[in-house]
This record gives C-alpha cells, sequence and structure tokens, in this order.
C-alpha cells in the first residue's frame, strides 16, 4: 500500500539576488519556457497522486502566485505574517498539512519527474540532491557518504561540500527537530558571515550527523533559479525540451499557416494564431493563442511564444528563447537569445541578448554588446559580491516598466533595475539600481556656417 503524502513548497522568499527581477514579483512566478516556474514542480507533485499541497508564501506574492496554479486542485496557498526564513515557512506549512509523511520542495526550482518520483516512493526520511556545477561558495549544500548525508554547509570555501538540495521526504519527528533550528546558519567556514535567518537546512544538520537522511542523488535535469543567468540556461533548456516533443503540427481552432511560409520543423499555434507570408521557421515552435508571425520573421530554432504576440516585418529570433503576451517584435529587430516576459516592445533594428522583464519598451537602434574586447571573464556582482556565471554572464538583464531611448547602447553584462530609463545615446558599463534615469550630457560647439564657407 502506497503512503499517503502531503507537500510543502516554500514561496515566501524575496529572491533578492534575482535583481532586477525581484521587484515587482516572486520569483517563483517567472515564466520558464511560458510556464510559470512554481507550476513545474506543483503539477508532477498532482500527478503522483499527493493528497494536499500547501504552497507558503507572503501576502505580497498571494494573489500572483495563485493565478499561477489556477485551476490544479488540492492546493492550499497560505501566507505568514513573520517569517524568519525557510525553516520557519515549513513549519508553518506542516502544521496545515493531512499526512505526517511530506515532501519539501523549493518554489524557485525544476525537479526531474522521474527524480521527483523516487523520493516520493520513500518510506524513510530522506534528501533529493545533484552535484554541484557551480562553486560551493555559492550554495548551501551537503556531503554524501554511504548512501547518507554526512555533513550539511554553507557558502564552503574548497571543495568538502559536493551537492546541492532539491529536495526533501521529511516525517513530522524530522520537522520537529527543524523547528528548533538557529536563527544563523551554525556551520559554515571561519570568518565568513551569516544572515540572521532560519534555514530549512540548517534544522536538518543533526538529523544528518546521526545518520537519519537518506541521501538520493539526482540522474535528471534540475534547475535552481537563484540568480538571472540561472534562469536564463533554464528556460534554454526548457524551451528545446518542450518543443523537441511535438512528432507534428498541431493547429488549433482558427489557426493557419502560409503556403508562402518555410517551416522546417514541427508548430503548435493556439486558436486564430497564424504563420504568413515569407516566414522562415527552422525548428520547433510553440505559439499561444492569438499570435501572428507574419511578413519575412525568421525563427532559427526552438522557440515558445505567448499569446496575443506580434512578430512581422523581417525581425529575427535566435535558437531556444521563450517570448511573453502581448509582445511587439518588428522592423528588422534581433532577438538573440534569452527570455522576453510580457509585453515587450522590439522595434527598429534592434538586437537584444539577454532577459527583459514586463513591459519593456526598447527604443529604436537599441543594441547590447555580447562581447567582450578585453577577453576577460564575464564577472557579474550579486548583492555586492563578484561571481562569474557558468552562462549568460554577458547577457544583459532589463528589469519590469523600464525603457530605452534612441541608439542606446548596452555593454556585455548589465544590470538595470526596475522603473527605470536609459537615455538617446547612451553607452551603459554596469548596474542601474532601480528608479533612475541615464542620460547623456552633451556638449556642443556652434559655429556660424554658409556657403562662404566652400569658398563660393
Amino acid at each position: 500500500m502506497a503512503i499517503k503524502k502531503s507537500a510543502v513548497i516554500l514561496a515566501a522568499g524575496t529572491g533578492s539576488k534575482m535583481f532586477p527581477f525581484n521587484t515587482v514579483r516572486s520569483k517563483t512566478t517567472i515564466k520558464i519556457a511560458g510556464i510559470p516556474l512554481i507550476r513545474y514542480n506543483a503539477e508532477k507533485l498532482a500527478k503522483m497522486g499527493c493528497e494536499d499541497i500547501v504552497v507558503v508564501t507572503s501576502a505580497l506574492y498571494q494573489r500572483e502566485i495563485e493565478a499561477c496554479l489556477s485551476p490544479l486542485e488540492n492546493i492550499n496557498i497560505v501566507c505568514m505574517n513573520e517569517n524568519c526564513g525557510s525553516a520557519d515557512s515549513l513549519v508553518f506549512g506542516a502544521n496545515l498539512c493531512t499526512n505526517d509523511n511530506i515532501l519539501v520542495l523549493y518554489g524557485d526550482t525544476i525537479v526531474d519527474e522521474s527524480d521527483l518520483e523516487r523520493l516520493y516512493s520513500e518510506v524513510e526520511p530522506a534528501a533529493l540532491l545533484y552535484p554541484l556545477s557551480e562553486t560551493s561558495k555559492n550554495w548551501i549544500g551537503a556531503t554524501i557518504a554511504d548512501n547518507r548525508i554526512s555533513d550539511i554547509g554553507a557558502h564552503y570555501r574548497g571543495s568538502l561540500i559536493t551537492h546541492q538540495f532539491a529536495a526533501f521526504n521529511l516525517d513530522i519527528d524530522i520537522i520537529s527537530q527543524v523547528a528548533k533550528t538557529p536563527d544563523y546558519f551554525p556551520n559554515v567556514k571561519c570568518g565568513v558571515g551569516v544572515p540572521r535567518e532560519r534555514f530549512v537546512e540548517a534544522g536538518l544538520i543533526k538529523p544528518a550527523q546521526q545518520g537519519q537522511i537518506k541521501a538520493i542523488e539526482g540522474r535528471g535535469i534540475f534547475f535552481d533559479i537563484d540568480k538571472p543567468w540561472h534562469m536564463l540556461a533554464a528556460n534554454e533548456q526548457m524551451v528545446k525540451m518542450r518543443t523537441g516533443k511535438l512528432t507534428g503540427s498541431i493547429l488549433a481552432e482558427g489557426a493557419g499557416i502560409s503556403e508562402r511560409a518555410i517551416v522546417r520543423g514541427f508548430v503548435q499555434l493556439g486558436k486564430n494564431s497564424v504563420i504568413g507570408d515569407n516566414v522562415l521557421i527552422e525548428g520547433n515552435v510553440i505559439a499561444g493563442e492569438n499570435t501572428i508571425i507574419d511578413n519575412g520573421a525568421i525563427i532559427s530554432g526552438s522557440a515558445v511564444i505567448g499569446d496575443n504576440t506580434k512578430i512581422r516585418n523581417y525581425c529575427h529570433i535566435y535558437d531556444g528563447v521563450s517570448i511573453g503576451s502581448d509582445c511587439i517584435l518588428d522592423h528588422g529587430s534581433e532577438f538573440i537569445g534569452g527570455l522576453m516576459m510580457d509585453k515587450v516592445y522590439l522595434y527598429h533594428y534592434c538586437e537584444m541578448y539577454g532577459a527583459l522583464g514586463n513591459y519593456v519598451d526598447i527604443g529604436a537602434a537599441t543594441v547590447c554588446g555580447t562581447l567582450r574586447f578585453d577577453d576577460g571573464d564575464p564577472r557579474q556582482r550579486v548583492k555586492g559580491r563578484s561571481e562569474i556565471p557558468l552562462s549568460y554572464g554577458d547577457a544583459i538583464y532589463i528589469g519590469d516598466y523600464c525603457r530605452t531611448g534612441v541608439n542606446t547602447i548596452l555593454m556585455p553584462g548589465c544590470k538595470i533595475g526596475s522603473y527605470s530609463v536609459v537615455g538617446p545615446g547612451v553607452i551603459l558599463v554596469g548596474d542601474v539600481e532601480e528608479n533612475s534615469l541615464i542620460q547623456v550630457k552633451q556638449e556642443l560647439t556652434i559655429k556660424k556656417w554658409g556657403y562662404e564657407k566652400y569658398g563660393w
């Protein structure tokens, strides 16, 4: 007889490392390949028969998370008035579960379905972990010995910590120990500063040292969206996975493909979506409803596109990108890689590479640099700390409600905070905090000029 299980999804964090995309949303609601991040794991839990799923968030994010998870069943979205960390969220959520065996997932991850099923089938307390792809200085992680978690540490220097956490299977006895989590993470290298925060992982240190937590090493895909470049890496792979499942073209009611279009792949079109004349598609594409791809537009690979979006007039979209709803890509614009959220306008000979938030208006001839002339590493700063991303370090990151003027140049790796304007002719190097206006200070020389200057 299968064990009855509940689940708690942790989604109360502010996502401060996701600047500039943490100002107006929970990062768990960012669409990865057209699907809200938090929905990936929630759908897998529902498919596995999880009897109740408790999502713990804050009042600030409650409504948007509700919208992302509707109409999934057996989901209870709850808010905490005060929250000192993920340990508090877990204990709060566990008290609302109907079963004593509880799966615990982070709201900002995508976990391979087969790996999650392995965890779900476990009887004893266990953690699902994946080998670190980045330095252990970036994560809270663990060491594995004899299929058990032997040690848990935070942001370790060196190579002692080898794996990062993806999910947990816990019982009420282990959760009662998590309730006693200290206010500061107790296992860090000497000289490392820690914030006042109560982490789930810190509450598991003693049970792990006593050999109580089994280690399950993941075999499939795993994404932990901690920083903006993680979002882009996940998006590229999930776009290719979603579109790669197409085995033929699927056209909903009212959708159509022009006889003058060239499609070298399969397309899935929602209601009333159209691929028009002289369009070239060289991969698999999924598009929502009422989306128009027309008049010489080129898609050079796989792409996921939302509803009510217009892509036309010889604009060029590259491989592995996702484009949100109500976007306009027009008149020779190029989107050469990354993720575009909703209501983004890309007009008139623009070139963009990276992530663009909601309601971003890119001025004519705005371009971004994609190559560092010094051949240096693509360093980024995260809350003041320098870091070298494994990928997408040279991409640009534009927060919500931003705009640029004509002929703006964004150099590799720039991040622009929400509600900001980068004016005409600016050459932007480095990051810009939110609510900023950047303009060129121009000095003009004006002299008399006329026909006599030509020696008439």
